[in-house]
């Protein structure tokens, strides 16, 4: 009897370490598979206890204290924690949200390596069966797609450049004919000055006269070459407040002398207040400058061309935050060729131009188009063949003329 319960005792025992065995291998593969899968996540995986104490990470991530994800038992695991990661106002963000239990996205800077890097958090709250709190953070690197905007960026700002030098190149004739005016009255002063001189009598009212008005040529003729070097030089300013108003009255000067070349009538129709914008001027330049010169080549089978610029204030509904929000709209108006619907559905691809033999690289309203864009805002058409056209730049006013409005009217 004893003997069949020690063999009965025996079994089981023999059972017992053979289900314990099992139950350690299958506890082993599934830490391999678990190890296996976080290792082959491009993203780094960052798991941490209810104290923000980091738990486990795949082996993308290898911070500057060396942490060795692929072992559960290392010292430095310890040390590191959630405000060791991250700055300490990211740190207290992303804590106040994952407690929180909001689980929306975050960009921010996770530091790998003594190094910064941006990353986009996908946050995550696990309760396990035991009642425990786990906090999961999923982090893609964004350090490529920052540098490819940045590469975007920089040719943007190449492409501007150039179409800024080939609109100086369009306007040749009318800064030659600008420069000449004052070179001519220049001459016919001095010699005037010199046949004064040679003559007995005392006419120094005449030579001062002269001498003054030769002075006030110059400096026009020094002024239209200034300018000329200020658009053709590479410039890139930084986001300010634009008064859009002194802008179209810039843009205006500058083309005057391409304006009166092709007999253009300008009329114009301004709000008489500042229309300020938060924007780079010179990429708003570039905007409307292209504009114009559209529109003045539209207009050049026009046996009267006339063009309109108008601005005003106007309210629209913001489609996003479903609140209205009142707009700066720029209207440029000429009464050229026109265009047809179909071709108006392509005016803002890249490289499609209108102009023939090869008079434009189709490039102009395509990056028009981009920069207003970038500004919050969007340009309507309004165009018949054989009516002209009206370009209508519609651009956010600036939170601070939108305050001083609603303080008026209080």
């Amino acid at each position: 009897m004893e003997q069949r319960t020690i063999a009965i005792l025996e079994k089981q025992r023999q059972d017992l370490v053979v289900r314990v065995l099992k139950k350690h291998e299958e506890a082993e593969a599934g830490r391999l598979l678990t190890e296996r899968i976080l290792a082959g996540i491009s993203e780094f995986f960052l798991l941490f206890d209810k104290d923000f104490n980091l738990l486990q990470a795949n082996h993308g991530f290898v911070p500057g204290r060396k942490y060795n994800p692929s072992s559960p038992d290392s010292a430095d695991k310890g040390d590191l924690s959630l405000h060791h990661l991250f700055a300490p106002e990211a740190s207290k963000r992303i804590q106040t949200q994952l407690q929180a239990g909001d689980t929306s996205e975050i960009e921010t800077e996770l530091q790998v390596n003594d190094a910064e890097v941006p990353v986009r958090l996908r946050p995550q709250v696990h309760r396990t069966p035991g009642g425990s709190i786990l906090y999961i953070l999923l982090c893609t690197d964004l350090s490529e797609f920052y540098q490819l905007m940045e590469r975007i960026r920089e040719g943007q700002k190449q492409l501007m450049h150039s179409s800024r030098l080939a609109s100086l190149g369009e306007m040749t004739a009318g800064i030659g004919h600008e420069l000449t005016q004052p070179l001519n009255t220049i001459l016919l002063l001095a010699r005037n000055v010199l046949k004064v001189l040679d003559a007995p009598s005392d006419q120094q009212h005449l030579i001062r006269e002269n001498l003054e008005l030769i002075v006030d040529r110059a400096e026009r003729a020094g002024a239209i070459i200034t300018t000329m070097r200020s658009f053709g030089r590479r410039v890139e300013g930084d986001l300010a407040v634009v008064d859009i108003n002194a802008l179209l009255q810039k843009i205006l000067h500058f083309l005057s002398g391409q304006l009166r070349i092709h007999e253009v009538e300008i009329v114009q129709d301004l709000v008489d207040q500042a229309l300020p914008v938060w924007a780079i001027e010179v990429r708003l330049e570039q905007v409307f400058l292209n504009l114009v010169q559209n529109a003045v080549q539209a207009m050049g089978e026009t046996e009267h061309p006339c063009l309109r610029l108008g601005t005003r204030l106007q309210e629209r509904l913001d489609l996003q935050s479903m609140r209205y929000e009142t707009c700066v709209v720029v209207q440029v108006q000429d009464n050229g060729v026109g265009m047809d619907e179909k071709l108006q559905k392509k005016i803002f691809d890249p490289f499609f131009t209108t102009r023939i033999n090869g008079g434009g690289m189709g490039l102009g309203l395509a990056l028009v188009d981009r920069i207003v864009r970038e500004f919050s805002g969007f340009i309507d058409i309004v165009s018949s063949p054989g009516q002209g056209s009206c370009f209508s730049v519609w651009l956010p006013l600036h939170a601070s003329a939108c305050q001083v409005m609603k303080d008026n009217q209080s």
